[in-house]
């Protein structure tokens, strides 16, 4: 029992119980000092046919349960397209006097009336809010708006009226 593995001790006990007396044993041609573990030579030693009959039932049971069902693919269902991105409306104003209108500039403005009103346009139209396609109609919006409230800041400090149609003539 010392020196052995656990299943060369069960394969010994198998043998010493089996019923078959004419059971021929042959010794373990190994390697010395090298214990086989769990490679094992089924073919030469009698404990082998009993495993190798195991085998054969546990064969024998799967070949005798019915196959299963074939799995039939589920069908791939294809997403709703979304329905196409639509501009915004407010990029196509593009003129100068279309986006003072949306500035909503007045004679009435004051530097901190003009830094709101920028912040507020700027919120809706910086280019970084928009998509890629959109993106240079926003940046032409910004830059004109920036520009139009620049030149009411400077007519502010000069005490001249902010008027919409005279600063831009196109």
């Amino acid at each position: 029992m010392f020196g052995k593995s656990l299943f060369q001790t069960v394969l010994e006990r198998i043998e010493a119980e089996d019923p078959r007396a004419d059971a021929e044993v042959t010794p373990h041609t190994g390697i010395p000092g090298f214990n086989a573990g769990l490679a094992f030579d089924t073919e030469r030693t009698t404990g082998g046919d009993a495993v190798r009959q195991a085998y054969a039932d546990m064969d024998d049971a799967r070949s005798a349960a019915p196959e299963p069902p074939i799995a039939q693919p589920t069908p791939v269902l294809e997403a709703p397209k979304p329905p196409p991105r639509q501009r915004p409306a407010h990029l196509d104003r593009l003129t100068p006097a279309q986006v003072a209108e949306d500035l909503r500039l007045s004679n009435a403005d004051t530097p901190a009336t003009l830094a709101e009103k920028r912040r507020s346009f700027a919120s809706q139209n910086h280019p970084d809010r928009h998509a890629p396609e959109d993106r240079k109609a926003a940046t032409m919006r910004m830059t004109m708006a920036n520009m139009l409230v620049d030149e009411a800041l400077r007519r502010l400090k000069r005490g001249l009226p902010i008027s919409v149609t005279s600063q831009h003539p196109r």
